[in-house]
């Protein structure tokens, strides 16, 4: 089901605003560029935002001066991202798996990766990849504990997720979050990595 993005999109038109929306961008936004920039992050660099959901990660983004792209599977996500945050973003409702996009600099994956079925993780990695030019960044907030929860949001190891993003990656930090929003401390790692050429 998590496959469709009809199943997004009835989430949000049931829930107008998903559990998941913080309405406003995630603390980890500035986290992770202060993990990235002494690894490579560019100012003003391309960077996209996978499961960008109403874009307040993207719009933050744009704020801090790279030229954000804001992506979601669902419609509604889109439609809503453009009326809270307006042009100020580059937004497209696509399919990560099956579009060719980018390619960019860099990616800001705050839920796109913990909304994936577990069996499409190594087809989620790869895609960054594709969409990424050669010693471009993925940055990511992941899950290592969902409460028990049956997901998504799906949760992963580090030892689990640096195994994964090694195929295609260098891992350039992982390690625990410690800016999670409230409801999400000490429930969150990140992840920094470099597409290999």
């Amino acid at each position: 089901m998590t496959t469709r993005p009809d199943y997004w999109n009835q989430i949000y038109e049931d829930e107008g605003r998903p559990g998941w929306d913080m309405n406003k961008a995630t603390p980890l936004v500035r986290e992770l560029l202060d993990l990235a920039r002494p690894l490579g992050l560019r100012a003003g660099c391309e960077l996209a935002v996978p499961g960008c959901g109403y874009g307040h990660d993207a719009a933050e983004l744009a704020d801090q001066g790279f030229a954000a792209t804001g992506l979601d599977f669902a419609p509604l996500a889109i439609e809503g991202a453009v009326a809270r945050h307006g042009n100020k973003v580059a937004w497209a409702q696509v399919d990560w798996f099956n579009t060719e996009l980018g390619p960019w600099d860099a990616l800001f994956d705050h839920t796109c990766f913990v909304a994936m079925d577990p069996p499409r993780r190594a087809a989620y990695v790869e895609a960054c990849a594709g969409h990424l030019r050669p010693g471009g960044l993925w940055m990511a907030a992941l899950f290592h504990d969902t409460k028990g929860q049956a997901g998504p949001p799906h949760a992963i190891s580090m030892a689990d997720m640096r195994a994964l993003a090694e195929v295609r990656f260098e891992v350039l930090h992982l390690g625990a979050a410690t800016q999670s929003h409230p409801r999400r401390a000490g429930r969150e790692f990140l992840l920094v990595a470099k597409r290999k050429p």
